[in-house]
């Protein structure tokens, strides 16, 4: 287990954006009679925000950005740090964070780092941003967190196809000389990783035309599921309502965090059936585990900040709350925090206007 606590680091805001268009679960064409109804029910995501073609992560992460910095009053020129944490950068040889520095306007002098990281995304950035701060002389930062990961999906596929949705988040760090202190602990279980791979494409096992043409397929749904890589459900349930319940727990032993203090447990929304047995492997009341799966999905390393957001911003904007999260899959890994927050500022979920 690798704890971490860090000092004199404060969230002063978080939000979110998502593509315009939007895919009912229930309107999927290949599901037979009933069958749709059946899968909602299961995983608790009825629709989905999907990104066309020409929405990539630097655009969401963009109007995020904008608007939280507007939403803030912060002046352009006082962001130190800007970091972006994604698994579909929009060009191969390009950070990311580049990108959205020049449509934001920023000042040279500003640090940009990207991240490349899934599901326990925003966790492991937030532990590595927040270190920055709490260490160095940078005052503020923002950290930019989401994927486009529908477009990765097998659209033929009866499993992953109804889950994934589109987002991006930004979160808005400053330094402040005794904010409560933030608590981290982070882990990979890698021998367990290919249960999530997509092996085809990287520079381990280029693209062939064989193999380009089944992923363009895949894409395009005109692919048979058993063609494709797909996630191993059980694997990953498996190791979701073992692994993440005790890497929680050993962060509230570390650091003598009382579970019935805390306010909200945020839980990367993989599916219903996972959060809820997580829950209740923590002893927590429903009414604690706030829940964005209804209209968003698994927005993978966005899901976080985004259900913040989009299910108990009243509660984040208006009052002091304890926050305990946990981000998990791609890896397979896992990344828990605590941290306290005191009227942030948290926006409506933004729509994507291009």
């Amino acid at each position: 287990m690798a704890f971490l606590k860090v000092e004199n680091v404060a969230i002063r805001g978080i939000s979110a954006c998502v593509p315009p268009s939007v895919e009912e679960n229930k309107d999927i064409p290949f599901y037979a009679p009933g069958e749709a109804e059946k899968i909602i029910a299961s995983t608790g995501i009825e629709r989905r925000h999907i990104a066309g073609p020409d929405i990539c992560v630097s655009d969401l992460c963009y109007s995020a950005a904008e608007r939280l910095i507007e939403a803030l009053g912060w002046e352009k020129d006082s962001i130190d740090l800007l970091a972006l944490c994604t698994q579909n950068p929009d060009y191969r040889n390009q950070p990311t964070s580049f990108l959205v520095h020049e449509r934001l306007g920023l000042k040279e002098s500003v640090m940009c780092l990207d991240f490349f990281h899934g599901c326990p995304g925003w966790v492991m950035s937030l532990s590595s941003v927040s270190s920055m701060l709490s260490a160095s002389g940078i005052k503020r930062a923002l950290l930019l967190v989401g994927d486009t990961v529908s477009k990765d999906q097998n659209q033929a596929s009866h499993e992953s196809r109804p889950l994934f949705g589109d987002c991006c988040t930004a979160t808005a760090l400053e330094f402040e000389k005794g904010a409560p202190a933030m608590f981290f602990n982070n882990g990979t279980m890698s021998d367990g990783g290919k249960a999530l791979i997509l092996t085809q494409g990287g520079y381990r096992h280029p693209y062939t035309h064989e193999t380009l043409d089944i992923e363009l397929a895949r894409r395009a749904g005109t692919l048979s599921e058993g063609q494709a890589d797909d996630m191993d459900g059980m694997d990953v349930f498996s190791f979701a309502i073992t692994k993440v319940p005790k890497a929680m727990k050993k962060l509230c032993a570390e650091y003598e965090i009382n579970l019935e203090e805390v306010d909200h447990l945020v839980l990367h929304q993989a599916n219903k059936l996972i959060i809820d047995a997580i829950a209740k492997r923590m002893k927590m009341p429903n009414e604690k585990v706030p829940l964005g799966l209804r209209e968003y999905g698994n927005t993978t390393s966005a899901s976080i900040p985004l259900t913040i957001v989009s299910a108990c911003s009243e509660e984040y904007r208006n009052g002091h709350q304890k926050s305990l999260v946990c981000g998990f899959g791609t890896g397979l890994s896992w990344g828990s925090a605590y941290f306290e927050t005191n009227h942030i500022v948290v926006p409506e979920v933004i729509i994507y206007k291009q």
